[in-house]
């Protein structure tokens, strides 16, 4: 987060920007099966740009094993994934994943 007075008004839209697709993200992933079956696909899906260095038809494996995995995940919840509406949504998993183990996402509030 930016210091205040200090290219604020160059990173405070990249934040909110960030927050809105995170936020979207976020909502799309609320069944506690849903969010499961995400935080094994997202490694699965990334591992796949290191395991192509060493063995290429099993990277290409896990990239239709982790969609396979976010998909059921997204039929149980009864929603599409986040990616069909935005595609950069693909790079905000590994940081929705990460906040959800260390607990560093945007709190709820109750409505």
């Amino acid at each position: 987060m930016a210091k205040a007075g200090y290219n604020s008004w160059v990173t405070k839209p990249f934040r909110a920007a960030d927050m809105g697709l995170y936020s979207h993200y976020d909502g799309a992933h609320n069944h506690p099966v849903n969010r499961a079956l995400h935080m094994i696909a997202i490694p699965v899906g990334f591992s796949s740009v290191i395991v192509v260095w060493w063995h290429w038809v099993l990277a290409l494996l896990l990239i239709p094993s982790a969609f396979a995995l976010a998909w059921i995940g997204h039929w149980i919840e009864g929603n599409k994934p986040a990616f069909l509406t935005n595609p950069t949504h693909v790079f905000v998993a590994p940081v929705w994943m990460a906040r959800k183990i260390f607990g560093t996402g945007p709190k709820k509030t109750a409505s």
